[in-house]
C-alpha cells in the first residue's frame, strides 16, 4: 500500500507544495493520494521521497 497521503499529513505538506517541490503535476499527486491509489513510477517515487525528506521505503507499507 502506498502511504503518501499519510506521510504528507504527518509532515504537514499539501499536494500543491509537493507538486511544486517535485515538478510532478498537481493532478498526478492527487491521483497518488486519491481513492484509486495509483502508484508512481520508481523515479517519481524517489522524487517524492526526496522532497519529503524520507527514505523511499517509507512510502510503501508492505505489512498488508
Amino acid at each position: 500500500m502506498f502511504r503518501l497521503s499519510e506521510i504528507m499529513t504527518e509532515k504537514g505538506i499539501t499536494s500543491k507544495e509537493l507538486s511544486e517541490k517535485t515538478g510532478i503535476p498537481l493532478g498526478t499527486i492527487n491521483e497518488y493520494r486519491g481513492a484509486r491509489k495509483k502508484e508512481p513510477s520508481l523515479s517519481r517515487g524517489l522524487q517524492i521521497a526526496d522532497a519529503l525528506g524520507i527514505d523511499p521505503h517509507e512510502l510503501i507499507d508492505d505489512t498488508q
